[in-house]
């Protein structure tokens, strides 16, 4: 009893308070730090994502101007093969060809930053509006890689094909000298001594070769018409509401 007597119970009291605060301000400190670690990690895929998205305009610009030549092209090519009196040389016309002959690549709308926003479910993003455009812009993205990727499957699968059995493609590639609509863009190719040439301009007239043409232009109207349609209104609105996002 006498031990008791003589033990401290202010100054352990004193102690295990200054203990448990102690403890509180740690577990304070630490939820304050995971806080803010999430809200720079959040900033920083948002700071990501706008810059995906301003990139985002110009693809979209370069992508119709990229669809756009091919697809004059192929008019072009279906006009020259029923004008009989058709003034398209011979190097006319395998240029006009060979621009008929790209594809789009549908990975190229991919974006990282986006994906992650949308893989947390509104756990990354706090603000549920801007979740919201986000998603919508998603399904605009989705309906241009979907397009884009038909295009690429045409390109792979039918149009090469039946180029490599109808065509001379040494020669046509020759007057490959840029991307279709982007003169300032070079595409440099291999110079070839070609000892064989062939005259392409009686097969533009030819049935299969127009009805060709036609499958072509389908993908061509199909991706300016409906993959392009929407994303602009999309994109735009997402930017502003990004850029209002990282202001506050």
């Amino acid at each position: 009893m006498n031990d008791l007597k003589n033990i401290n119970w202010k100054r352990i009291s004193v102690e295990a308070i200054a203990i448990v605060i102690s403890i509180l301000l740690a577990f304070s400190i630490d939820a304050w730090w995971d806080e803010k670690q999430n809200t720079a990690d959040e900033r920083v895929l948002l700071e990501s994502l706008l810059a995906d998205l301003k990139n985002g305009k110009i693809r979209l610009k370069n992508d119709r101007r990229f669809n756009g030549a091919i697809r004059d092209a192929v008019v072009s090519l279906i006009n020259a093969g029923n004008d009989t009196e058709s003034k398209l040389t011979a190097n006319e016309i395998d240029k006009l060809i060979g621009d008929t002959w790209w594809y789009n690549i549908g990975n190229e709308w991919d974006s990282v930053s986006l994906r992650a926003i949308l893989a947390g479910n509104g756990t990354i993003v706090s603000n549920s509006d801007l979740l919201k455009t986000l998603e919508q812009l998603d399904q605009e993205i989705s309906r241009i890689r979907v397009l884009y990727e038909i295009d690429a499957t045409f390109h792979h699968m039918t149009y090469t094909p039946y180029l490599i059995n109808n065509t001379y493609l040494p020669q046509i590639i020759q007057q490959v000298e840029h991307y279709p609509g982007k003169p300032e863009l070079k595409y440099p190719q291999p110079h070839f001594e070609l000892s064989l040439q062939q005259d392409h301009r009686q097969l533009i007239k030819r049935k299969d070769f127009q009805n060709m043409m036609v499958a072509k232009l389908d993908r061509m109207l199909d991706i300016l018409n409906n993959a392009h349609r929407d994303i602009d209104k999309e994109l735009n609105d997402s930017i502003v509401m990004l850029e209002a996002e990282l202001k506050e």
